[in-house]
């Protein structure tokens, strides 16, 4: 989080980052096709081995050595080129679906001050977004997420997996109307 700067007068009230519930899905995702995906590998290692032990008495150990061995029927080399598919595209899906919101996680980050709103997405070239309490009219809570109404933006700013989201709310809020309490001059 080097891109983020903070005035020495600054003060933060919350850092969060995202609460480990959210690790859940992307867990059992990565678990349900890699399961899935060495379960089809296993059924193309066992032609792979039927084919050489029928062939030539015996398997080699290495899968890509089983099409080159004399006698060898011939949906070998197709059965050896279905395996590496398969992991090529296991290694593609578990890096989108799971592996990635896993590395990402970490960088995610919530941060209130008693001046602005601060959040980074987390992406490999994270977005930082800044929304000075100023303009933050305000913050309800529904359910992990929270919506933020500012000022100047027709949509609300929606925070997705904010753990601890009920007292997150009612800190912004209070730090909000501190922020946009009017000024009387006297005369």
């Amino acid at each position: 989080m080097s891109k983020i700067r903070f005035a020495p007068e600054e003060v933060i009230l919350a850092d969060l980052s995202p609460s480990r519930r959210s690790v859940v899905f992307p867990v059992l995702e990565l678990v349900l096709v890699t399961g899935v995906v060495w379960m089809l590998v296993g059924l193309l290692d066992a032609h792979l081995a039927g084919a050489a032990v029928t062939a030539v008495g015996y398997y080699p150990g290495n899968p890509a050595l089983v099409p080159g061995l004399p006698g060898v029927s011939s949906t070998a080399l197709p059965a050896l080129w279905c395996r590496r598919i398969l992991l090529v595209l296991w290694v593609w899906v578990a890096w989108r679906r799971s592996l990635r919101r896993l590395v990402h996680r970490q960088r995610c980050r919530i941060i209130l001050t008693d001046l602005r709103l601060v959040t980074a997405s987390g992406d490999w070239r994270s977005r930082i977004g800044e929304v000075p309490l100023g303009s933050v009219v305000d913050a309800r809570r529904r359910g992990r997420a929270v919506e933020v109404l500012t000022r100047f933006d027709g949509r609300p700013l929606r925070l997705v997996d904010v753990p601890y989201a009920a007292e997150f709310v009612a800190m912004l809020r209070a730090q909000a109307a501190r922020r946009n309490r009017p000024v009387y001059l006297r005369e």
